[in-house]
């Protein structure tokens, strides 16, 4: 081996050396961090520079699509994995934000010039970047509670079978496509509040059903709750968002 070849071959080495200290030396700096702020890092290096695409002139590519689903659920798998959901952090959620109403969003910001309600999609445009953060992890918590377990980093004592029941137009359903994916569709025509709160007889609806994981104390059900009012509230943009629970079967869980 001539000089420059070793010269080289200790330089690449002090390389591969540097950088595996580097690596060890960031991923504990980011371990210490808080979950919400690692995932404004993410967003900000995904979505810096973004752009809306055009408008499609020809139908979607339904394989691209596929891609893209599935690349949506490895990513919230792995973010419900990090979260490392316990009884003890489901019961913080709950305790946080179960009192949160939309007029406190759009005072705290998290809502910018939403539309009415009962009416469109609130667009990512009405949110600031902690309402996306805080959408984002309501919808992480409904995936952990309805299909999460201990593979996903969710740890909770579930004992019985619960059904959920969610009925919601069908041109939002999109809003909740991972509760679709695994839902039992059942098509509706219209509902009508009780209260007028919300009459809509005309707009066709959609009933979702899906079984769950329930823990003795209902704590999955409290935090279903939360997570659709707050899904609702940011994004859905209903009166009313209607959902039941109710127990399947008396025996329990093996």
């Amino acid at each position: 081996m001539n000089g420059t070849d070793g010269i080289a071959a200790i330089i690449e080495q002090a390389r591969e050396d540097l950088a595996g200290q580097l690596r060890g030396r960031v991923r504990a700096v980011l371990e210490q961090q808080p979950r919400a702020w690692l995932v404004e890092q993410l967003l900000d290096l995904a979505l810096g520079t973004a752009t809306v695409p055009a408008a499609r002139t020809e139908p979607a590519d339904p394989g691209a699509t596929a891609v893209d689903d599935s690349r949506a659920r490895a990513a919230r798998i792995a973010r419900v994995r990090a979260w490392g959901l316990d009884a003890d952090g489901l019961r913080a959620f709950v305790e946080r934000y179960r009192t949160l109403t939309r007029e406190a969003l759009e005072r705290d910001g998290l809502l910018i010039d939403p539309p009415p309600k009962d009416s469109a999609l609130i667009a990512p445009a009405c949110r600031s970047r902690a309402g996306e953060l805080l959408l984002l992890e309501a919808k992480d918590l409904l995936y952990a509670l309805l299909f999460g377990d201990r593979d996903a980093g969710v740890r909770l004592d579930r004992v019985e079978r619960e059904l959920l029941t969610l009925t919601m137009p069908r041109a939002k359903a999109h809003a909740v496509a991972f509760v679709l994916q695994a839902a039992t569709e059942i098509g509706a025509h219209g509902r009508r509040d009780p209260l007028r709160a919300a009459d809509d007889d005309r707009a066709p609806n959609t009933v979702l059903q899906v079984e769950y994981g329930e823990t003795a104390d209902e704590l999955v059900g409290h935090g279903i709750t939360v997570a659709l009012k707050l899904i609702n509230n940011l994004e859905v943009n209903e009166q009313v968002l209607y959902a039941r629970m109710e127990n399947v079967e008396e025996s329990t869980l093996e």
